[in-house]
């Protein structure tokens, strides 16, 4: 006995599922620890900003900040309560990822059964919560977005529930609104487009014109209030440049090094191999469903066997094609992704009016337009896993929408369990896959991370060995700076970093700002200031120094000089000085 007849005959089947579940997940959560992000990059700026908030700063007027108040918020409260440090950030991500993946079911039970929904949640687990390279939402650079992703569900998922007066009640309005405002606070372009999609939602439901218009209008201005009110509140606290110009919160002005690696990011120099690569992965995923569906059907109707072995032989000769136009690269996995996606807003449209059709074709919108990050070649990395949430709720419902449409009762049960069957070995070798890949990582703990942060052997004795330099070198209270990022090394001297910017890769250090940068940093010298080794040519800019922050990089050789660091390895990464204290007077 197999699939879903197990699953539903077991005496405590939701216990038993959950306690595996459990299980799997703390087995790899022990495997991966510490492996999830990347030592230097992104990880130290998403401690620096909390910490310096948890210590009374404000967000823009004290610390430049790109992005809505919500995530440093949300993440400076557990700050206030269990200490800062990365650990602490590892407990929020644990938080906020247990949140968003009950979000995720609750869409999910809107577009499948409840076996399909426990399953397709625990498949969420390994293959987007601990996805590596900083793309996962236990630790890494893209907290804001999962952020936004749950405020976005929960807003998707409101309003695609059964109403049974067929009307939104005015505080269900409001709190449809006031989440796709709390979105819009995490990243601004999220906040549009959960709006979108609610808006859709509305459409796709079996309301009259007239009730969706309303509703949608009291939705939308309730998310504009919300969202404006909450800049406004600190445009008026930290000043409007601060926000709008520094903060770049309203999407306005940014700096063509950011534009630049948009660009490079999102795969679309490379469009060709990108959509062979999409169709390939799409391809893919519909023959795996193709084999559970003649392996389930087992018919021997000679006009249904033509049927499949056409569809077989086309399904073979999309692969083989777009194989040969280079689709069979690294992003097999989930570069169908924005197409499963676009495919369920053209079922959401099509469907029958109701909870089923909106909470398809809503996730759908909203996956297919928040995939511009990254719409082709989609691989392990930062800014992917969000999207994908959308598009294994638009899988779920396009695949429970095949099995219902199948006519013949007993073969529709039969392919409802082989395919939670399928869903389950999914499932199974995601957890595996996820194990073995993080088991391979030779990184070491970082010591002073409480193991949440790894490096190569090298580079973290390094990072061991430069902290302690900078704590014998510099004053108990004392400040520093990393050029052009690195503030894993603040955390470990315990010197915080004195100036408003805290970061200084390309788009964020430009010609433009460069000088009131200078001005910072003469007004508060720091006491030591590091410049390490972070090629930076996916902004086209490679060098600190060299192809951007001359100025910064020769106020700094005129004012420190460089401390001798017995760095246990053949060449140093960093550069590190620190400033000559003032000659004391004589007696």
């Amino acid at each position: 006995m197999t699939g879903s007849r197990l699953f539903d005959r077991l005496r405590y089947p939701r216990l038993l599922f959950g306690s595996v579940l459990a299980f799997a997940t703390i087995v790899l959560f022990l495997i991966s620890r510490g492996k999830w992000s990347d030592a230097i990059i992104d990880s130290g700026r998403e401690w620096i900003v909390p910490d310096a908030l948890s210590r009374g700063e404000l967000l823009y007027r004290d610390v430049v900040y790109w992005f809505g108040p919500w995530t440093p918020y949300f993440h400076a409260a557990f700050f206030r309560v269990l200490g800062s440090g990365f650990a602490t950030l590892v407990v929020a991500g644990v938080v906020a990822s247990l949140a968003i993946l009950a979000l995720l079911h609750a869409a999910l039970r809107r577009v499948t059964g409840r076996t399909e929904a426990a399953f397709w949640t625990a498949l969420a687990i390994p293959a987007l919560v601990f996805m590596p390279n900083a793309g996962g939402s236990i630790l890494g650079m893209g907290y804001r977005i999962w952020h936004a992703a749950g405020f976005a569900l929960a807003a998707i998922v409101l309003a695609a529930r059964p109403i049974p007066n067929r009307r939104l009640t005015l505080p269900r309005a409001a709190a449809i609104g006031g989440l796709c405002a709390l979105a819009g606070l995490c990243r601004t372009e999220w906040g549009a487009v959960s709006l979108l999609a609610v808006l859709f939602a509305l459409t796709l439901r079996s309301w009259s014109s007239y009730d969706g218009v309303r509703e949608g209008g009291r939705i939308v201005a309730v998310a504009i209030a919300g969202f404006a009110a909450t800049i406004g509140a600190f445009c008026l606290a930290a000043g409007r440049d601060a926000v709008l110009t520094d903060g770049h919160v309203l999407l306005t002005n940014l700096p063509e090094e950011t534009r630049q690696f948009a660009i490079a990011f999102s795969g679309l120099r490379s469009w060709r191999s990108g959509l062979a690569e999409m169709v390939y992965s799409s391809a893919m995923w519909l023959g795996v469903f193709l084999v559970v569906f003649l392996a389930a059907t087992r018919t021997r109707d000679p006009v249904a066997l033509r049927r499949n072995g056409l569809t077989a032989l086309s399904l073979l000769a999309v692969l083989g094609c777009s194989a040969a136009l280079g689709g069979a690269g690294a992003g097999v996995v989930f570069s169908a992704a924005p197409a499963v996606c676009l495919a369920g807003v053209v079922a959401g449209i099509r469907l029958d009016r109701g909870p089923r059709a909106a909470a398809i074709g809503a996730c759908g919108l909203a996956g297919f337009l928040l995939s511009y990050r990254r719409p082709f070649h989609i691989t392990d990395s930062a800014y992917v896993g969000p999207p994908i949430l959308f598009a294994l709720v638009c899988a779920a419902g396009l695949a429970h929408v095949a099995i219902v449409r199948q006519r013949v009762a007993p073969a529709r049960r039969r392919l409802r369990r082989f395919f939670v069957a399928a869903l389950a070995a999914v499932t199974a070798l995601g957890f595996v896959l996820r194990a073995v890949g993080y088991a391979g990582d030779e990184r070491v703990p970082v010591p002073g991370t409480s193991a949440m942060l790894s490096a190569r052997p090298e580079l973290a004795r390094e990072l061991v060995t430069l902290s302690g330099a900078l704590e014998r070198a510099t004053p108990a209270a004392g400040r520093l700076v990393v050029f052009p990022e690195g503030e894993l090394l603040n955390f470990l001297s315990r010197r915080r970093n004195p100036i408003r910017h805290k970061l200084y890769i390309p788009g964020y250090l430009t010609g433009e700002n460069e000088g009131r940068i200078l001005d910072e940093l003469r007004l508060e010298p720091p006491d030591a200031v590091v410049v390490w080794s972070r090629p930076a040519g996916e902004y086209g800019r490679t060098s600190f120094g060299a192809d951007y922050g001359r100025r910064i990089w020769k106020w700094i050789r005129e004012g420190y000089p460089p401390l001798a660091v017995p760095v246990p390895r053949p060449r140093a990464e960093a550069f590190v000085g620190v400033r000559r204290l003032p000659a004391r007077a004589g007696p």
